[in-house]
């Protein structure tokens, strides 16, 4: 080798907020919470938007049917918190309005809501810089009131919190998720030249190394490693032994 080297029965899904009770959080805000909603059905809009109204420390700002109104409607009405359906005109409408206000809103606390609860959805919404929460519409209403006021208190003070915990931890995830299915679509182009090289650049070797372990001249080895950079699209030989690294997958060159 080379080198060194609660009781109504209705479910409670995805709730990650703070220990904070109404009462703290009037403290810490000199203005009710301004809260909008998007969400397509009118039945749940009215009421989520009557919830909101009832409470004394929040001020219903709007709502909105649909993630080109909910985007519209944000810009327009200046909340602090969004309740946003996931799927309204599509499938994942509501994380695509929410993608376009982190951009345009970056301030905004965006909770999501949605009677979906699949990996995939998750992983998208808490991916979002905005995302604050991810709940089920069965959620009851005190449980959807708490984690608006997480959510504000966390976006205005800078707080952290059990779910920007997960957030980051969704989102490791889901890079290295897309990094393996990238790596193993590669991995079943490679000569075993190719692999051979790689091997040895996990083992710390150069290039003069590596072509005397393999009895080559050394400009064969830089062809062969220049075609190496060229499948991974990197421009190192330590960016492909990084990833391989990160990937836990060095086994496969032994």
């Amino acid at each position: 080798m080379c080198g060194s080297t609660a009781n109504s029965g209705r479910e409670r899904h995805f709730m990650f907020t703070y220990p904070y009770t109404e009462q703290q959080t009037n403290r810490q805000a000199s203005r009710p919470i301004k809260v909008a909603v998007a969400e397509d059905h009118d039945i749940l809009r009215q009421d989520f938007s009557e919830m909101i109204e009832s409470r004394p420390n929040m001020e219903w700002v709007g709502a909105a049917a649909s993630g080109n109104a909910a985007v519209e409607l944000a810009l327009r009405a200046n909340p602090d918190i969004l309740l946003m359906d996931i799927e309204m005109e599509s499938h994942q409408d509501g994380i695509e309005a929410a993608n376009r206000l982190s951009l345009l809103k970056p301030e905004l606390g965006i909770i999501f809501l949605t009677v979906h609860e699949d990996d995939e959805t998750i992983y998208k919404a808490y991916t979002l810089s905005n995302a604050k929460d991810y709940l089920v519409k069965s959620a009851e209403h005190l449980e959807i009131i708490r984690s608006i006021e997480s959510a504000y208190v966390e976006q205005k003070h800078g707080s952290s919190s059990m779910s920007s915990k997960l957030k980051s931890e969704f989102s490791r995830l889901k890079q290295t998720e897309s990094k393996l299915i990238f790596f193993m679509g590669i991995l079943s182009q490679l000569t075993q030249a190719e692999r051979e090289i790689i091997k040895l650049l996990l083992g710390g070797c150069k290039v003069e190394e590596i072509a005397r372990l393999r009895m080559v001249e050394p400009v064969t080895i830089k062809s062969q490693i220049n075609t190496l950079l060229k499948k991974f699209r990197m421009k190192r030989t330590k960016e492909i032994a990084s990833l391989v690294r990160e990937l836990n997958v060095s086994f496969i060159f032994e």
